[in-house]
């Protein structure tokens, strides 16, 4: 994929047509969206979380320049976020402190035709009417999962001359809205510092330099993390892993594998010791995982279990419903157990 601008979520109204069903995948996707071709801009967003406590909303403003150089300005904290086109310098005013980490610009604010493809498998995608955002026009795209209430169900606003996304809104699996992100404010093409892209924070700031953090081989995964892979012998429709991580720490090790669909995310984790998240809802649920009592925890948007298993602390993320997620964690097993054959009967 070449390197672009991609900063993750007049009237012109389109009837409501479902997807034809006499096109290839790859046709369709590509009629539904106009060409990507992301230009340099300059714009201002919310993003708006709909929690258990009331909206958390979030306000910051972005520089995005073709080549993978990005500069995201959080007003609240103040925190600056800078890709560079080889590094992300993310610096937190607070801590005095920046965090360097090889990266590229990873907004994927650019609806493609691959993501499109890859999501038919589990989403019925259909154009909604649709008018202008932060002056620009604009095309909608409703994704609805193909299993009600399995997963999120999306709206998807995309600029109709550079399929840029210029709104977002993602319903849980209860179908209440549960994360917004709109730009308020675009311009395209404005001018800029070229400084906008260099490392932010003072000169005597402390960097600390995180390093790479790739995709791995399941045998390096286990031989980083001291812990053997486990994974689920079932996956929701569309599911795919996409990478497996390590990470080591004195006496803490972890895997985390991360399984996606096209627009849904799915993380298993594995590691030494576990801290669960903080009970601001009262004690965490408790639910039958195997042989072991796991808990819920609700994060949003995102559902969780944890469990303990034989070969260590287990956990999982998702934007899933309840019964989705059960049904993997259930299935998972270390990946020795699930290659050996089962037994004759």
């Amino acid at each position: 994929m070449p390197a672009s601008c991609r900063f993750r979520a007049g009237l012109f109204l389109i009837a409501l047509v479902a997807l034809p069903t006499s096109r290839s995948a790859a046709q369709t996707a590509e009629a539904l969206l106009p060409p990507p071709a992301p230009p340099d801009y300059r714009g201002r967003k919310i993003v708006i979380e709909f929690t258990s406590h009331g909206p958390r909303l979030t306000s910051l403003s972005i520089l995005c320049q073709p080549g993978g150089r990005e500069r995201r300005e959080l007003h609240a904290t103040r925190g600056v976020q800078v890709f560079d086109g080889e590094y992300s310098w993310q610096y937190f005013p607070e801590r005095d402190v920046v965090f360097k980490r090889p990266a590229r610009a990873e907004g994927e604010e650019v609806l493609r035709p691959e993501q499109l493809q890859r999501a038919i498998a589990s989403y019925a995608i259909q154009v909604v009417p649709s008018g202008p955002i932060a002056g620009r026009r604009s095309r909608a795209l409703e994704f609805a999962p193909r299993l009600a209430g399995s997963r999120p169900r999306r709206v998807v606003w995309v600029d109709a001359a550079t399929a840029l996304i210029l709104r977002t809104e993602v319903y849980g699996t209860n179908n209440r809205l549960a994360w917004l992100s709109v730009f308020e404010e675009l311009e395209y093409r404005p001018s800029f510092d070229a400084a906008s892209f260099t490392r932010p924070g003072p000169p005597d700031v402390t960097v600390v330099d995180v390093g790479a953090e790739p995709c791995l081989e399941p045998a390096e995964a286990e031989r980083l993390a001291g812990l053997p892979l486990a994974l689920p012998a079932y996956l929701p429709e569309g599911f795919n892993r996409q990478c497996i991580r390590a990470r080591r720490q004195r006496d803490y090790g972890e895997i985390q594998v991360v399984f996606g669909d096209g627009l849904s995310l799915l993380s298993l984790f594995a590691s030494t010791s576990f801290r669960e998240p903080s009970r601001d809802n009262g004690p965490a649920p408790s639910v039958v995982v195997g042989h072991a009592t796991g808990r819920w925890h609700d994060l949003g948007l995102v559902t969780g279990i944890s469990w303990h298993a034989p070969w260590g602390h287990m956990a999982l993320l998702g934007e899933l419903s309840r019964s989705e997620m059960h049904k993997v964690a259930g299935s998972v097993r270390t990946s020795q157990e699930l290659s050996t054959p089962s037994p004759r009967q």
